[in-house]
């Protein structure tokens, strides 16, 4: 069984709980504790490149994904079938999975955080 699964599914600037999320997985990576993310619903939105936020909304939260392989995250799931994922505009460090797996997914850790 694996250990920890962040399960983004906030918009990532309508409030902080995509950043809690992608900080807690930066957390536990740091003290090397293996740690997986998904990502699905509004969350889908922090992997569109050329993002914009205002003052208001924070930092930029796709620059966090291009960092998440120096602590060693190297699995981020989204589920198939999101056509608009498929653009050349989307971050492509992600792994898509079927339905069938991705409901299975979730099972198969020992923690999930969903934020």
């Amino acid at each position: 069984m694996k250990h920890t699964l962040i399960h983004l599914n906030s918009s990532p600037y309508s409030s902080l709980a995509c950043k809690e999320g992608l900080d807690l997985a930066l957390v536990f990576a740091t003290f090397e504790q293996p740690v997986d993310l998904c990502l699905s619903g509004a969350a889908l939105s922090l992997l569109t490149r050329n993002q914009d936020p205002t003052i208001e909304q924070g930092k930029n939260l796709h620059k966090l994904l291009a960092g998440l392989e120096f602590y060693d995250i190297d699995n981020v799931f989204i589920e198939s079938g999101n056509t608009w994922l498929e653009t050349d505009n989307i971050w492509q460090g992600t792994q898509s999975l079927a339905p069938d797996k991705w409901q299975s997914m979730f099972s198969q850790y020992q923690q999930v955080f969903r934020f």
